[in-house]
């Protein structure tokens, strides 16, 4: 959806660079699971797997999300938006206006219309697909230095993302595009804080992930939080140094999941019982004005999946407790740039990506932890109709203080190049990925579905 640690810091500090030289982003997508993880008979076992090859349209794809058809939707290179046909395979692309717009997420509002972030504009740019009319809002003048890489849709149809400042000088800002069109900002008190994902909790709070720069000193490594009612914002440090924290979603009990990039760990928040330090923040408010286009779509050939049925790797998580934050191991990389993006399907497990070794994996959480849940909704509008599952140990009383470790199960993506990005669809049946190829020229969008029974 962006670019993250070697994404984001491949792609936006370095963004202006890498977008202009290789000219593509990568997307993924999803898959369904219908078994219960309280079943004993339970088993993650083979994962199938369609790949379709974007290569030739613009060379990867970034970004991920599902319209309400079930059709993913992906950054194409600097310069387009993609989408593919779930039924026929055939991809649509859409030139944008902005030749060198750097495009990272994507979401489908409730009107379906298409809302993403233009790291080079820099701005946030949206398409409606009927007409291919296209509308860009300008980040303010003030933060023309500043990179948008993330966003979310808010109930309301405001627009909430993230401005990195990639020099470091800054901790860079969250922002919030009103359907008026006046943009507010809200600087983040820590310099290096180089903010990576983002997600709304159920009271309107803007929740984000400070993964900081490697060669930082101090390295950000926090958990923040926006209370946009009181201009206040709350940061909590992740309790293993340098992790680095990049993916987050907000669960529906409005606890927070997120992934340890540089640490190889996924994360669960109790925001009632972490402590965390907060700071008044003063907002500014810009009038910004779309500039609007009409840009035609283009529909190219058939991508012509490529199916693969591959063997799921079983490992075990180690479980480490600290006050209102609990971190499930995963199997060592030694990578400083790996899981990023982690969504919950249905039944409550916990899927992730991990760019290093390029796999999807799971966190198969067992009847003793299972609720540890979330939804993978998540604050878009575009996956309202996904099921919410509940996690009734919000108040850490429950599964993650006095439950089993969860078991893990990975699969290698076939022909996986680098850097993914995933997104259930909105009955949460298949999971759908996108592959950047390390910003080059190969990259690839993949249907994932997970083999439930014991074969």
């Amino acid at each position: 959806m962006y670019v993250a640690t070697k994404k984001r810091k491949f792609s936006l500090s370095t963004m202006r660079i890498a977008l202009a030289l290789f000219g593509a982003i990568a997307i993924f997508g999803g898959s369904a699971l219908t078994a219960r993880a309280d079943d004993p008979n339970f088993v993650f076992n083979k994962g199938h797997f369609n790949r379709y090859n974007i290569s030739a349209a613009g060379g990867f794809a970034i970004g991920i999300t599902v319209d309400r058809n079930g059709n993913p939707w992906f950054g194409l290179g600097t310069s387009k938006v993609g989408t593919i046909d779930k039924q026929t395979g055939s991809l649509k692309a859409y030139p944008l206006a902005n030749t060198n717009a750097g495009v990272g997420t994507i979401k489908v509002d409730g009107n379906g219309d298409v809302w993403f972030t233009e790291g080079n504009a820099p701005g946030i740019g949206k398409i409606n697909p009927t007409t291919g009319k296209e509308s860009e809002y300008l980040l303010p003048a003030a933060s023309r230095s500043l990179t948008p890489t993330f966003l979310v849709i808010g109930k309301g149809g405001d627009i909430w993302f993230n401005e990195v400042d990639y020099s470091d000088a800054t901790g860079g800002k969250i922002a919030r595009l009103s359907p008026n069109g006046t943009i507010t900002e809200w600087g983040v008190p820590t310099a290096g804080a180089e903010i990576e994902e983002i997600g709304l909790d159920s009271k309107g709070n803007l929740w984000f992930a400070e993964q900081g720069n490697s060669s930082f000193n101090p390295i950000a490594n926090k958990i923040g939080k926006l209370d946009p009612a009181k201009n206040v914002i709350t940061e909590y440090t992740s309790p293993t140094p340098k992790s680095r924290p990049a993916g987050l979603i907000v669960a529906s009990d409005d606890t927070i999941w997120y992934s340890e990039h540089a640490a190889d760990k996924i994360a669960h928040l109790f925001p009632n019982r972490a402590v965390g330090t907060t700071t008044a923040v003063t907002p500014a408010s810009t009038g910004s004005n779309a500039g609007v286009t009409t840009q035609p779509a283009s529909p190219n050939s058939p991508t012509n999946p490529a199916a693969s049925t591959v063997q799921a790797t079983t490992s075990n998580s180690q479980v480490t407790r600290s006050p209102g934050i609990v971190e499930y191991s995963l199997p060592h990389t030694g990578s400083v740039s790996n899981t990023e993006d982690i969504r919950f399907n249905r039944d409550g497990n916990l899927f992730f990506e991990n760019d290093s070794t390029h796999q999807i994996g799971v966190l198969i959480f067992n009847k003793s932890n299972d609720n540890n849940q979330g939804d993978n909704n998540q604050g878009n509008n575009d996956n309202q109709d996904v099921a919410q599952v509940a996690s009734p140990d919000s108040q850490g009383n429950g599964a993650d203080y006095m439950g089993k470790a969860p078991t893990i199960k990975e699969w290698p993506i076939p022909g996986g190049i680098g850097f993914f990005n995933i997104e259930f669809d909105r009955q949460g049946r298949n999971l759908w990925i996108s592959d950047t190829a390390n910003f080059g020229t190969g990259g690839s969008v993949y249907k994932f579905n997970v083999n439930s029974s014991n074969n």
